[in-house]
């Protein structure tokens, strides 16, 4: 495991801007969904909050050795997103969210270049250098598309006969074959956000908790809290009209993915890109399996939170019994070497 040696400090500064920030910003959120305005931006923008406070809380302990330019980066594009969102509730327009997405664009592309010119040793300090074998990766991805696929088919067939004929109505258009190519390309213009919250929850916050109570239940109560750090999209985002049965589905989804994800990670030799790209496909193949990605104001029955409890507990839990949760692996694991990137 990475040295996970954390300051009281460095995990005050990262809790205040992964979690009190957005709380904070739910107030404008709420403003501007109450006045009918688009609120997916603040979405955007909230992604970036947990590495932002990594990078914070390791700045101001003047940690040795930090790839400066990518957290400069990284820092001020999360100000420009956050200043962004709150100037679309005091002058709403349009034109904030399309800023918002060329900022994550931009950033994204100048992103890589930061990284791929930065110093191994220094991407490898904290956390950024691939690590372990691209095949394992590969073979975790397609493990995840595989479940992923498999739990919308069984949801479709769920909702009755009528809807599942639509459905396979829908696999033989061009539309999701066409999303499914563009999903690995489209990655490498928009990861920032998806590093945004893995950088903070699997490199820094679970390896944290994991150390205080355990492989299992620290990486359980990081799903807790990953799923109530939503809570203000759950509120004025996602289902402003059914926001309770909401946060409980979010729960679910946040426990069971931060199962399957800290596996992934551990697997791969704690390869930090292998649950960005996870979360990444998760977001985006939305677009792939339901042919949208608008998630807002969505209506939850507590039948439906039922029927998802079902499905990721199912899918996803029984990772827990991996090599790498258990009691004896508790030391340090052996690391593949990192890879030449």
């Amino acid at each position: 495991m990475h040295n996970t040696k954390t300051t009281r400090r460095e995990l005050t500064t990262f809790l205040v801007v992964a979690f009190a920030v957005p709380y904070l910003m739910g107030v404008p959120l709420a403003f501007a969904q109450r006045a009918g305005q688009d609120t997916s931006l603040f979405a955007n923008a909230q992604m970036l909050y947990p590495a932002a406070g990594v990078m914070l809380a390791y700045l101001l302990a003047r940690r040795p050795g930090l790839p400066m330019r990518f957290y400069a980066l990284h820092i001020v594009s999360t100000v420009v997103c956050m200043v962004c969102s709150i100037l679309s509730v005091m002058m709403p327009s349009q034109s904030w969210l399309l800023a918002v997405n060329i900022v994550v664009m931009a950033a994204s592309v100048l992103g890589w270049v930061l990284l791929l010119t930065e110093k191994k040793e220094k991407r490898a300090a904290c956390g950024l250098r691939w690590r372990g074998k691209f095949l394992a990766a590969l073979g975790v991805c397609a493990l995840f598309l595989a479940l992923k696929t498999g739990m919308m088919f069984l949801s479709a067939a769920m909702s009755g006969p009528e809807y599942w004929a639509e459905y396979l109505a829908y696999w033989q258009t061009f539309v999701p074959w066409v999303n499914l190519l563009v999903l690995p390309l489209n990655f490498f213009l928009a990861f920032l956000p998806f590093l945004g919250e893995e950088y903070g929850w699997r490199y820094y916050l679970t390896p944290v908790l994991q150390q205080r109570f355990g492989k299992r239940r620290g990486v359980l109560l990081l799903g807790v809290l990953w799923g109530l750090w939503h809570l203000p999209l759950n509120l004025f985002f996602y289902s402003p009209e059914t926001s309770l049965q909401s946060l409980v589905a979010q729960l679910v989804v946040c426990i069971t993915m931060a199962v399957f994800f800290t596996f992934g990670y551990e697997m791969c030799g704690q390869n930090l890109w292998v649950p960005v790209l996870l979360h990444y496909l998760n977001n985006n193949g939305i677009l792939v399996w339901a042919g949208t990605a608008d998630i807002s104001n969505q209506v939850y029955t507590w039948a439906d939170v039922g029927a998802s409890a079902v499905l990721y507990g199912v899918c996803f839990l029984p990772f827990l019994a991996a090599k790498v949760f258990r009691k004896d692996a508790a030391g340090e694991p052996e690391t593949p070497p990192a890879d030449d990137l």
